[in-house]
């Protein structure tokens, strides 16, 4: 940066080698990078998108359509794209669907704006009509929608549609219903991709799985009522935290020292073996010599056991995690459920199941032939679960391009009567964006976004019936008749950080890259 100095020598006031970019440069470099971004998730939108294939520098493989993964996958570099990244994170942390919406929506914000702009509209006052039509927009959806007990169900369905596993769609919905119903958050759900047989396979297990298999083959492959112990100790032999110096100067010593270590594991093996228990999981490492003496005394031992699973275990089977076998295992120590080792995919898992009937805890097992398989169904029931759970507790409004139609309409009634002209063309432009949903979903499926923008158009403005595409033949149909229902949340979340990205995006006139090296020039 270098200031007019009334014709004397230029003062610097910047680092050697900072980089700027101001005015009408910056804001373009910015909003072009932002639509590429939305440009690259676009074609997977609705339940005909496609997949994009992302290969790593190690060369892993990552075969997906879901918005998040892809642009966590593809290494964005650009500051104003990774605004648009976070519009996606957010949405996920939030309502776990919807973002390629949540993108595209604020790539079309953006070039709605770009448009303004080139008529000389202002950024602030293009920001003020995107935040009054935004305001308007929440409101319709904080007070509309409906819900009844089908809700999860048909929301989970939607979610499911146009992913890999939509042909046994029926066989998920269920089984993501019924992981709702016993749990006290969406939290106390997992969901693990194992490979090995068929997608038909994935299952749900009522409790938590371990993704673990016998450290000896001649453990129990399955124990009804068992006592469970939960330790977050090694069982080897124990390191002292001071430094010393042992001499060893005889055979005699060498086999004192070793009979001091075994019986160390001898000890601790008869704690667990007094307290009754038949299956041990501890956060720490087992020894060989340890592991030796539980087979022998019929104890099963799974050893390195996250400590995010071992606090799930305490959830499920009531034990406490026990940090010390110095002193006696009380009866409150202990947990207890079924345990069953389940070796008919790939790697094997240890299943933990309660001894009541609504387990805290569900496990999902999310199967595919492959790992790519598998991974993919993995993440189409995270999606699939968390729009069941949140269907479940609020309203549902009309998916694949209604409620985006439908908001169009409304906002083209309203009366901002607090708004300028320019700031109208704004809320125009707000509008227009809106409509970029439903004419991707058409464009991907194959159908003219024109004719199938101006149908639904139509549609909403000659009836109350909430119309979408019909994703087959690009026709219009009733999107709760056909059960396209989405949670209100999903919509809201993602029209306000949309909103708010092309905002912080568009109030941006300087760009300043600092020289990491720090060097200055000199002054003078």
């Amino acid at each position: 940066m270098q200031p007019a100095n009334n014709g004397q020598q230029p003062v610097y006031i910047l680092q050697q080698g900072t980089q700027q970019t101001n005015g009408s440069a910056a804001q373009r470099s910015n909003i072009s990078a932002a639509k590429a971004v939305a440009q690259a998730i676009r074609t997977t939108l609705g339940p005909l998108g496609m997949d994009k294939m992302l290969i790593d520098p190690a060369g892993n493989i990552l075969i997906t359509n879901d918005g998040v993964s892809i642009l966590r996958e593809i290494g964005i570099e650009h500051p104003a794209a990774k605004m648009v990244v976070e519009v996606a994170k957010t949405q996920e942390a939030n309502c776990y669907d919807g973002t390629t919406s949540a993108v595209v929506l604020a790539g079309a914000l953006l070039e709605q704006a770009e448009r303004l702009l080139d008529k000389g509209i202002h950024p602030t006052t293009i920001c003020k009509g995107y935040r009054a039509a935004r305001d308007v927009a929440v409101n319709i959806l904080e007070t509309w929608g409906a819900n009844d007990g089908e809700s999860p169900r048909q929301a989970a369905a939607t979610s499911l549609t146009g992913k890999s596993a939509e042909g046994i769609k029926d066989h998920l919905v269920s089984i993501c219903v019924d992981a709702i119903k016993s749990v006290q958050s969406v939290d106390d759900i997992s969901i693990l991709s194992v490979s090995g047989k068929s997608e038909e396979d994935t299952c749900l297990v009522p409790g938590v799985v371990v993704e673990k298999g016998l450290a000896s083959p001649s453990m129990e492959r399955e124990i009804e009522n068992a006592a469970i112990l939960l330790l977050d100790v090694g069982l080897e032999p124990q390191n002292t935290k001071m430094e010393a110096q042992v001499q060893i100067t005889s055979p005699e010593q060498v086999a004192l020292f070793l009979e001091q270590e075994e019986e160390a594991i001898r000890s601790m093996v008869r704690t667990i073996k007094d307290s009754g228990a038949s299956v041990v999981f501890t956060q720490k490492k087992i020894d060989d010599l340890a592991l030796h003496y539980l087979t022998k005394e019929g104890i099963v031992a799974v050893g390195n056991v996250q400590k995010s699973v071992l606090e799930s275990l305490s959830l499920l089977v009531g034990g406490r995690i026990v940090s010390s076998l110095n002193a006696t295992i009380v009866e409150e120590d202990m947990g207890y459920g079924n345990y069953r080792l389940n070796d008919s995919f790939d790697n094997d898992l240890i299943e933990i199941t309660p001894l009541h009937a609504r387990p805290k805890q569900q496990t999902i097992l999310a199967s595919g032939a492959t790992k790519h398989v598998a991974e993919e169904m993995e993440r189409a029931l995270e999606d699939a679960v968390g729009v069941c759970w949140l269907a479940s507790k609020e309203n549902i409004v009309p998916g694949g391009g209604a409620t985006q139609t439908y908001l169009w309409t409304q906002l083209l009634r309203h009366n901002f009567t607090d708004l300028t002209g320019r700031h109208m063309m704004a809320v125009d432009a707000f509008r227009e964006a809106l409509m970029a949903i439903p004419e991707a979903i058409a464009e991907n499926a194959g159908h003219d976004p024109v004719d199938v923008r101006a149908n639904l158009i139509q549609a909403h403005s000659d009836s109350n019936i909430l119309s979408c595409i019909e994703i087959e033949n690009g026709g219009i149909i009733d999107a709760f008749d056909a059960q396209i229902v989405e949670p209100q949340s999903l919509h809201i979340q993602a029209i306000t950080s949309a909103v708010e990205a092309a905002v912080m995006i568009l109030r941006i006139d300087d760009v300043i890259s600092m020289n990491p090296e720090g060097a200055r020039n000199p002054m003078g």
